[in-house]
């Protein structure tokens, strides 16, 4: 099959930030990270890479420098990321997309080419879905959806399942591994979940500005 591009018209892209922050006890998406809210950091990597982005929230739309994206709700709130998801495929069949890639909206290194390289270990296997994984590490936010995975996503919604990682009981993920590079300790899906995870990842950004532009 010929390369995929980064901007391949058939992904519908969708930031996942439809939790509460819990852990990290305020808004991350708000948070600061060498100056730009959290969220920026996470639109500016995905946006290249998708047809189109949307931001997957519950809450009353703020001014955190992305009021530009179409913003989409849960059907079922405070229901984790699979409802997400849903709405997500939903939107993206209705659109005329074949694909939804969706993105962890506190996850501010992520590569350039995720998107490609998801679609293509998807395209090379007969997986329903693929994930994105680093050495032993599973991302399983990082994620290709193919339209056609909606129904059996309802299905095991309806059934109770709210982790990403038991979808698997489900649908046969294949896995896009990336190499470790990028990112606090190497590790290129670094993800915010503490306020000491924002310190970390603004001490990675300062050591790295001015030997490579983030």
């Amino acid at each position: 099959m010929p390369p995929v591009t980064p901007s391949d018209q058939h992904v519908l892209g969708v930031i996942l930030a439809g939790g509460s922050s819990r852990r990290f006890g305020r808004d991350k998406c708000k948070a600061l990270l060498g100056g730009r809210p959290l969220l920026e950091w996470v639109v500016e990597r995905a946006c290249p890479q998708v047809g189109t982005l949307l931001l997957n929230t519950n809450k009353i739309a703020e001014d955190t420098g992305t009021a530009i994206l179409e913003r989409i709700a849960d059907k079922t709130p405070g229901e984790g990321p699979i409802a997400g998801i849903l709405v997500a495929l939903a939107d993206a069949e209705r659109r005329g997309f074949s694909r939804v890639a969706t993105f962890a909206c506190d996850t501010p290194f992520f590569p350039h080419d995720t998107v490609m390289r998801l679609d293509l270990a998807l395209s090379s296997s007969t997986a329903d879905y693929a994930v994105a994984s680093c050495g032993a590490t599973a991302h399983r936010i990082f994620a290709i959806w193919p339209v056609e995975c909606r129904a059996q996503l309802e299905d095991a919604f309806a059934a109770g399942t709210r982790s990403v990682r038991d979808i698997e009981h489900w649908l046969e993920p294949t896995w896009a591994d990336f190499p470790k590079a990028g990112g606090p300790g190497g590790d290129p899906f670094f993800n915010v979940n503490a306020s000491s995870d924002l310190e970390i990842a603004e001490q990675w950004l300062v050591a790295q500005r001015g030997a490579t532009k983030y």
